[in-house]
């Protein structure tokens, strides 16, 4: 079954649409974090980032970097959030792989912050991302 941003791109459930090019379009989420929170989705349905076709991973750069100066444009704030869920256990609802740009203003209450601590196994993690990296 077709995915709901699926759906929307092809007008069987209506969006606010921003822009619509071959392998990506952007539409306003329905439940915006803050006026302007657009979703930057790739036409072609796959779950995760990696798993989207090398052609339209290509053009994943030019649209967000277009896309987060659209926002700051179009809202006059000084800086965006960009999210990527990738995965149920990162929060992504909807199976279908996007990204947010998210408007940030100062004091607009929404706040993010990672809370991390210092790890001692930073070198053998670091160790496993580059042979990762290899393959």
């Amino acid at each position: 079954m077709a995915s709901i941003f699926t759906r929307i791109h092809q007008g069987s459930i209506p969006g606010e649409f921003v822009f619509r090019s071959e392998r990506w379009f952007a539409i306003l989420d329905i439940r915006p974090a803050n006026p302007g929170h657009t979703l930057l989705i790739p036409v072609a349905e796959a779950q995760y980032l990696a798993n989207l076709p090398g052609a339209t991973q290509a053009e994943l750069g030019l649209h967000l970097c277009r896309l987060t100066a659209a926002v700051k444009r179009a809202t006059g704030c000084p800086a965006v959030n960009v999210v990527v869920n990738d995965g149920p256990l990162a929060g992504q609802e909807v199976p279908h792989a996007h990204l947010h740009v998210i408007p940030r203003w100062e004091d607009d209450g929404k706040g993010f912050r990672f809370n991390g601590k210092a790890d001692p196994a930073l070198a053998a993690t670091a160790g496993k991302l580059r042979a990762a990296w290899g393959d």
